[in-house]
């Protein structure tokens, strides 16, 4: 993948990247903030800003930023995540300048109206609400406020209602000035264009974003586990269990990144995998098991996820920490490693396919430090994996006598069993 780099006055990092299979430009403008950025009182802050980002500006109304968009066909989309937030667009490339113009207008110039805000903060505390009829959603939250504590991993950037109905219009507007500088941002631009004359265009369009001075930051560390932590979270209409376990994983930018990738798949990725193979296919204790290594800026969580029929929950607990210990004490096997990596020789092509899909990829290059030809050796990262490497990895990041555990649930019908495997916190929704 051939692409070019370019630091503007202002210090926007430019990233731009010739895809001449289809005539269509896709454009992400990454932010260097997230909810891990906001106070501790404030939890949605930095997702209230981003959503706001479409709902006017200095000198559209929302309809008219739709209708620009919708005229030509394109998509303009946000997201706000943990470490970062972006605003994407994509269109015919014959529409660069008009999408590019767009975006720099969202990204720069919103007005966060008061009735906007009012009506977002609505929107996203019914949104939290809502959470409370899904037991997935539930395990979710508590089982980051276990593992994480005090820092702001502990909460999804969604929020929470106490930090939602605490953001005024002044502190919305103060958190997008200090954080969405261009000395604070990545651009990538991805499809059939010209290097020299999209760069011009950049220039132009974002020539008068003035620098500032990022804010440092401090965070609090993440809590240690000591044996295993449960919680029980009482919903007493359930008559399934929803289970969610795990510990603290690893950052993005972990050298063990490619051999824990493959281990995840053998464990707990799809249905051939040795979590559901065991849970599902030979017990019948479920219709879905699953884990994963959420990875981000600073260390995600390694998290198993299943659920089960309440009489059988504490089985199927059980029977996954059994897994688990497996995996620690015996590894996995050649076979194994190999079907793992024949699967991502096969998956990974397919994943950078359109503008948009390599835009993303370059910009999650450019964010977490990665290599320059990251992209390109993917591939042979993956092949080049050892067997060492594997059980160096589960060595050192997979703790399953050190856990949280939290499970949603009609509390009396788990309660016991959970006790046996060590003290239990009772929590009501």
């Amino acid at each position: 993948m051939k692409y070019r780099k370019s630091t503007l006055d202002s210090g926007l990092r430019v990233i731009m990247v010739e895809h001449h299979e289809l005539p269509i430009v896709a454009i992400e403008l990454l932010v260097k903030t997230g909810s891990v950025h906001e106070s501790r009182e404030e939890p949605g802050l930095a997702h209230i800003v981003t959503q706001l980002l479409r709902e006017g500006t200095h000198t559209k109304r929302s309809l008219e930023i739709s209708e620009s968009i919708d005229f030509i066909g394109g998509s303009l989309g946000v997201d706000c995540g943990y470490d970062s937030s972006s605003v994407m667009t994509t269109a015919l490339v014959k529409h660069f300048e008009t999408i590019l113009d767009l975006l720099s207008e969202v990204a720069r110039f919103p007005v966060f109206n008061a009735k906007d805000i009012e009506i977002h903060r609505d929107k996203t505390i019914t949104t939290i609400l809502r959470e409370k009829d899904n037991k997935t959603s539930i395990a979710g939250r508590h089982f980051s406020e276990m593992l994480y504590g005090e820092h702001p991993y502990a909460h999804p950037p969604i929020g929470t209602m106490k930090g939602l109905k605490a953001i005024s219009r002044d502190k919305i507007i103060r958190f997008h000035k200090t954080h969405y500088l261009p000395n604070n941002s990545i651009l990538t631009v991805v499809g059939d264009i010209n290097y020299e004359k999209t760069l011009a265009e950049i220039r132009e369009t974002f020539g008068g974003w003035k620098k500032g001075t990022v804010p440092e930051q401090t965070l609090l560390p993440v809590p240690e586990i000591d044996g295993y932590k449960i919680r029980i979270v009482n919903k007493p209409d359930l008559t399934q269990t929803e289970i969610r376990l795990g510990n603290m994983g690893i950052a993005r930018d972990d050298p063990d990144y490619f051999a824990l990738m493959l281990l995840n798949h053998i464990f707990g990725r799809g249905p051939a995998s040795r979590l559901y193979t065991k849970v599902r296919s030979e017990k019948g204790l479920t219709y879905g098991a699953s884990s994963g290594f959420a990875t981000r800026k600073l260390r995600g969580p390694f998290y198993v996820r299943t659920y089960s029929k309440n009489e059988t929950a504490i089985e199927t607990l059980l029977l996954v920490l059994d897994e688990l210990k497996k995996l620690k004490s015996g590894g996995v096997t050649e076979e194994e490693l190999e079907s793992a990596k024949s699967f991502y020789v096969g998956h990974y092509p397919l994943s950078i396919e359109t503008p948009a899909q390599i835009a993303s990829k370059i910009i999650v290059q450019e964010f977490y430090g990665l290599p320059e030809n990251y992209i390109d050796k993917y591939l042979d990262n993956v092949m080049a994996v050892s067997m060492e490497d594997i059980d160096g990895a589960i060595k050192r990041v997979l703790d399953p006598e050190n856990l949280v555990i939290t499970l949603v649930s009609k509390s009396e019908d788990i309660l016991e069993g959970a006790k046996a495997l060590g003290e239990v916190e009772l929590k009501e929704l």
